[in-house]
């Protein structure tokens, strides 16, 4: 019986051990992350035959998506959710908390985005805005 437990336990850390080696250390030159708001997941099973060789079908066949992902965190705002994605931490964590919050030290609300050293390209007026904060 001890044979089979020392057995099972070898071939369960040599599996393992496998399935995370990477001879080059190789690591993708480019990684896009896509985020569409109010897309369930079982949409791109669903609508599968519907999409592009180019678009989304290659992006499920060549690239990486989450099949069952769950991110548990309130409040479900943009700026939240996408910093919370992409770091994969709770709002506790990564610190931005919703779209607007109140900041202490110049004592007024601001938006997630607002930054005045920096000027959209394009924009007339209010287009101080950058990933900042």
């Amino acid at each position: 019986m001890r044979k089979y437990i020392f057995f099972s336990f070898i071939l369960f850390f040599t599996i393992t051990i496998s399935a995370q080696y990477n001879p080059n250390n190789q690591r993708p030159k480019l990684v896009v992350g896509i985020v569409v708001d109010q897309m369930r997941y079982d949409y791109l099973i669903r609508f599968y035959d519907k999409y592009g060789e180019g678009g989304f079908k290659r992006l499920m066949n060549d690239g990486f998506n989450c099949e069952n992902a769950h991110l548990n965190y309130i409040p479900t705002a943009t700026a939240v959710g996408h910093a919370t994605v992409y770091t994969g931490a709770k709002p506790g964590a990564h610190g931005i908390i919703n779209n607007y919050w109140y900041d202490k030290f110049i004592k007024k609300s601001i938006y997630c985005v607002d930054d005045a050293s920096y000027k959209t390209v394009g924009a007339e007026e209010g287009g101080e805005k950058s990933p900042h904060r």
